[in-house]
């Protein structure tokens, strides 16, 4: 053989397998989704900014606090609790398509978000 001739291959090609999918739970929603009713996305909206105004009172008071002399846990403590909030929140976003898990994630997204707001008046 030299370098201009090719040798002879064969060629097999194996056809994909096809596996019925799993729509992902977390996901943006595609033009094929059905879009959720107003209802929906006005209460999870809802939800998201009471607990985002929420977490805009505890970052302007822990600025205050920290100006003020707050200890050295302080600002970490308020930041790992308000991002333990905000993730459910968008994931709640992410799922807005399923029947209960919004609602479970919001729910969840409450409890830190309370802790924050202790944290910070407790100083």
């Amino acid at each position: 053989m030299t370098a201009l001739k090719q040798a002879h291959t064969t060629r097999v090609v194996v056809p994909p397998q096809r596996f019925p999918e799993e729509p992902a739970v977390f996901r943006f929603p595609t033009p094929d989704d059905p879009p959720p009713g107003a209802a929906r996305v006005l209460a999870i909206a809802l939800y998201g900014t009471v607990l985002g105004v929420c977490g805009v009172g505890v970052g302007l008071y822990a600025v205050i606090a920290v100006f003020g002399g707050a200890p050295a846990w302080y600002l970490p403590a308020l930041a790992a609790l308000t991002m333990l909030s905000v993730a459910p929140v968008v994931a709640a976003f992410l799922s807005i398509h399923r029947r209960f898990l919004p609602w479970v994630l919001l729910l969840a997204a409450a409890p830190p978000m309370a802790a924050d707001v202790m944290v910070a008046l407790a100083y």
